[in-house]
């Protein structure tokens, strides 16, 4: 037999990944003890009854299949536990103890308790998936009572999904999912942070009786469900975590199981789909609630188009090849009907997202408890308990004010909101009437014939920095350039550059730096993007410089005027232009500001040397600070700036107090004995 579409899934993860990440493991306890030769046989009639525990993977010739072994009997190795503690921490381990993808697929052992026994069980999730763990728990009870299980064979399930490809709701479900991606074509991710691993662990946190109450008043009250519920005040977290965000996606498992047959039937049938948030700033949590069941409720009807179709068609479609999102949520209530049946479900350890949410509630213990699966190398276990307090907090003020605007509610814990208050207390003067270049003019009037910037094609004082600035300015004045408007420059790493950049800022218009290196597409975007009414470049420059005037244009205009335009990398998607004013960066630059970075410059520096690229906003520092507060700016060039050979090189011709950069190119630096003398 062929894999089905969730199987193939879970083929091309066991491939790519390995180890545990595709082991699925429970345990289920009886309310006391049984006949153990009783509960022996039971396991063995599972076997019998449901051909998804027999199945085998067999590869040949290129292809993938399943086979089905004729049942027989299992040897089921019996384990005895002093407590349930010493049980978990037993199963534990053993969840993350990979299978042999070529052999038994399917592990049983029975364990006995000193007051009751049951079953721990694992398996692999090309057979299995959560709800199939819950099957396994409600036919072993059947049975156990002399019941036939009611059960199906999984072959079913593969022609039921053939009919489906073929018939109209596949076309529909398809274009359902790509309607989404038009809305929003960019992934919005949890963290950004890269992972060598995929080893994961878990935190869980249990939500009372009383807590659990109000939520499920709350759910019932509003006329929505629990998981549409738990989803909102996630995506409501995401927007406020992620600066507002409005469009993004989570992604949230689906039991894509149609009926009661397949509701009866062992295998894997488990999807994984994106849910497209589409929350407004502007409305309040009770009605950016109805969007998200809107939403949940979509896509519980288009659940059965699979998720690798989904990823397919959109690299085929639209050319992207991110994923979607890197946080899951999903609501777990698939019970075992005996009364008094305690289940427990167990990490594997591994997995590909930053981070899956798990709601349970599956035992009807009148509680949450919240399973946070984390990637080890995102996330810290004090921040997931951090997220986890965040989230509450939000809930609980969501619940008893649902009319507030989301963009109003409270995350912080007092102990957070105390810290806010005292110790991050970052309120500065700084000079409120005045503009960038005015404190750059101050500082040439007081240091005229200091050195302002030393590059490969020129060195300037302040005086003759501010005189090219002017002539700049007064050209582009002349061409039309005034308050509001947006300056591009593309310039090499030469010392006309900061001429342009504070030229521009002195007709009362904000500059916007582009690195000539930037793809062709990526520039006109930002051109276009940003409504750009001039370009500065190597081909024009000489023109702008060549003007007579070269006093001060003196052009009034305000403090929350424009200073720059700075855009995003674009990485997951097109990338987005950011205004900033002037009074920001003037509390950035200026002598009284908090900022620890600037102030370090600000205080101990005489000269720092810039090699970042001029389209990332950290340049502000080795830019617009340093020449606002009189200290010396060495300029690498194309080579310096990208080679540590280079720059070793210009660091030993021209010494300077302060270098900033990334850590690989700084120990890039340090490993390089030739210039450990400057850098000491």
């Amino acid at each position: 037999m062929r894999l089905s579409k969730p199987q193939k899934l879970i083929y091309d993860m066991e491939k790519f990944v390995g180890g545990s990440i595709s082991v699925i493991c429970g345990s289920m306890l009886l309310p006391d003890m049984c006949d153990l030769s009783d509960l022996h046989n039971a396991v063995n009639e599972l076997y019998r009854f449901n051909d998804a525990l027999r199945t085998r993977i067999v590869e040949s010739g290129g292809e993938v299949s399943q086979i089905v072994l004729d049942y027989a009997p299992q040897a089921i190795e019996t384990l005895r536990f002093g407590s349930k503690a010493e049980l978990d921490a037993y199963a534990q381990e053993f969840a993350k103890e990979p299978l042999d993808f070529y052999g038994d697929l399917a592990v049983f052992k029975i364990v006995v308790l000193p007051e009751r026994c049951g079953i721990l069980v694992k398996l692999h999730h090309i057979i299995g998936d959560a709800w199939t763990l819950s099957l396994i728990g409600n036919q072993l009870n059947a049975l156990l009572n002399g019941e036939t299980p009611e059960a199906y064979s999984y072959a079913d399930y593969l022609d039921s999904e053939i009919a489906y490809q073929q018939s109209k709701r596949f076309a529909k479900d398809k274009s359902f999912f790509l309607k989404q991606f038009q809305k929003c074509d960019e992934a919005t991710y949890l963290s950004e942070k890269q992972s060598s691993s995929y080893a994961a662990e878990r935190k869980t946190f249990v939500i009372s009786t009383e807590q659990a109450r109000i939520i499920s008043d709350y759910a019932r009250k509003r006329e929505i469900s629990l998981f549409t519920l738990f989803t909102s005040a996630l995506a409501v977290y995401m927007n406020r975590v992620k600066m507002n965000a409005e469009k993004f996606y989570i992604g949230t498992a689906v039991l894509n199981r149609g009926n009661a047959k397949e509701k009866n039937t062992m295998g894997m049938f488990i999807n994984t789909v994106p849910m497209l948030m589409e929350l407004d700033n502007q409305k309040s949590f009770a009605e950016n609630l109805s969007a998200v069941e809107d939403v949940t409720l979509a896509v519980l009807r288009h659940q059965k188009y699979n998720y690798g179709d989904v990823l397919a068609d959109l690299r085929k479609e639209y050319g992207f090849t991110e994923k979607l999102y890197d946080v899951i949520i999903s609501y777990q209530n698939a019970t075992v009907t005996e009364n008094g049946c305690e289940t427990t479900w167990y990490s594997c350890g591994m997995q590909t997202e930053s981070l899956q949410i798990h709601i349970d509630d599956r035992d009807n213990e009148g509680i949450f408890r919240i399973h946070y699966d984390y990637l080890a190398d995102k996330f810290t276990a004090g921040e997931i308990e951090m997220l986890h307090k965040h989230l509450r907090i939000l809930l609980f003020e969501a619940i008893a004010n649902d009319d507030k605007k989301i963009y109003a509610f409270d995350l912080l814990t007092g102990q957070e909101k105390n810290l806010l208050n005292t110790v991050n207390d970052t309120a500065a003067d700084y000079p409120r009437d005045k503009c960038v270049h005015q404190l750059f003019e101050e500082q040439v009037e007081r240091t005229p014939d200091k050195v302002a910037v030393i590059a490969c094609d020129k060195t300037l004082t302040y005086a003759e920095l501010n005189e090219q600035e002017n002539r700049i300015a007064h050209s582009l004045i002349e061409k039309g350039i005034g308050v509001g408007d947006i300056v591009a420059f593309k310039l090499p790493r030469r010392s006309y550059l900061f001429s342009a950049l504070f030229g521009i800022l002195k007709t009362g218009a904000a500059y916007l730096p582009i690195d000539p290196d930037y793809p062709r597409e990526r520039i006109d975007y930002m051109l276009l993007d940003s409504q750009a009414k001039y370009c500065i470049t190597e081909e024009n420059i000489s023109e702008l410089l060549s003007n007579t005037s070269d006093d001060n244009p003196n052009v009034s205009f305000e403090n929350d005027s424009i200073c720059y335009c700075i855009y995003t990398s674009g990485s997951t998607g097109k990338p987005k232009g950011t205004l900033i004013t002037h009074k920001n960066v003037l509390n950035y630059v200026s002598k009284n500001s908090h900022n620890v970075v600037s102030n370090i410059i600000k205080e101990n520096c005489r000269s720092i040397v810039s090699v970042t690229t001029v389209g990332f906003d950290i340049f502000v520092t080795e830019s617009v600070l340093p020449l606002v507060n009189g200290i010396e700016v060495v300029f690498a060039d194309e080579k310096q700036s990208r080679l540590p050979a280079e720059l070793n090189a210009l660091l030993q011709q021209t010494p300077v107090d302060v270098i900033q950069t990334t850590p690989t190119k700084m120990a890039s630096l340090i490993a390089d004995s030739t210039q450990t003398e400057y850098l000491n």
